[in-house]
Order: C-alpha cells, then structure tokens, then sequence
C-alpha cells in the first residue's frame, strides 16, 4: 500500500495527510521509511513546510502511543532509523514547537547521543524565547515545548544541561516553568 500512501500524502491535503500518518504510525510491520522520506523531501511542492511539520507531528504522537514504552517505541525508531535520524539532525529547522516537543521523546531514547544535541538545539530555543518574550512570558505553545524540554533534560540525567535549566528558572516570569527549570537544576546539579 506505500504507493498508494505517497500518492495521497504527496498531493498535499492536510487532512488526509494526517488521517494517513495516524494510520502509518500503528503498521504492524513499523517500516515506514518511504512515507517518512517524502514528508522529510524539501523538494516536494505540494507540501507547504508548516503542513510537512504537522503531519511529522501527528506521526510521532500516533508512534508514541501505539508503541508505548521506551523498549517498544525504541522498536519502531529503529525500523524507521534514517528518518528519525533525519528528524533529530534537523531540530533546528524545525518551526512548530508541538513537533520540536515530540521529537524530544525519539532524542531520549535515540542511540550513541543521538539525541543530545536535539534536546540541547529545543533548550536553546527555549532560551531564545524567553529572552525574546515580554517579561519573561512564553505563549502557550512555547511554554509546553519549555516544560517538554525540562522534563526531557530530567531524563537525560546528564549534567549538560544543568545551565540551560538554571538559565530558565532565571529567564521565565512563569511560576510553572520556573518551578520545573529550579527542579531539573537541582536534580542534574546533584548528580556526581
């Protein structure tokens, strides 16, 4: 069915396109390189990037809950590896912060630290932002990606991103993401 599948996302409607990449992400053979190859296409003109960024979105929220747990999700990444390698390499391309926020849960479980410097690329966007905002306040989708980035800086256990949270509980007027950039800190600060 790929090729029918490509036929339907490449024609460019959002709606089906996310109906399909709901579908994809459930396959019990998992291997959905074809479809994640042209959605990653930057040559593909009947995808508009912001539609492109939507449908990775709902991909990888389908794959996060069809494979839930990290052994079972690590399963579907690795069968789709070159384009969730494609997907972490280019965390700084991406403008949709709900997609920035999905892909921190493919760079926790990525393998040989893969994912660090995603996780590193959305912390600095997160700082940008909030150097950028009016005292201190994210929108909502900001915010969701800044706690997105904490509780993924949590799990890392790396003290790496230690500054990162310090900087954020300094930077951010939101008792929310200041409570929680104070507790990442706390946590990768104790860590020997």
């Amino acid at each position: 069915m790929d090729p029918i599948f490509l036929d339907a996302l490449g024609k460019g409607n959002l709606e089906v396109g996310i109906s399909i990449c709901k579908g994809l992400a459930r396959r019990a053979d998992q291997d959905i390189q074809a479809e994640m190859g042209l959605l990653l296409s930057l040559e593909s003109p009947a995808l508009p990037p912001a539609d492109r960024e939507v449908m990775l979105r709902w991909l990888l929220a389908a794959a996060e809950q069809a494979h839930a747990g990290d052994d079972a999700l690590r399963s579907w990444a690795d069968a789709n590896s070159p384009g969730v390698r494609q997907m972490l390499e280019r965390a700084q391309r991406w403008k949709d912060p709900q997609l920035k926020g999905a892909l921190l849960t493919l760079a926790l479980i990525a393998p040989d630290n893969l994912g660090t410097p995603a996780i590193m690329e959305v912390g600095m966007q997160v700082l940008r932002c909030l150097q950028d905002a009016p005292v201190g306040l994210l929108s909502p989708q900001d915010t969701a990606l800044a706690m997105d980035f904490l509780s993924a800086a949590r799990k890392t256990r790396s003290p790496a991103f230690f500054d990162l949270c310090v900087q954020a509980a300094r930077l951010s007027r939101d008792r929310q993401v200041v409570d929680a950039a104070r507790a990442a800190a706390r946590e990768l600060g104790a860590l020997p």
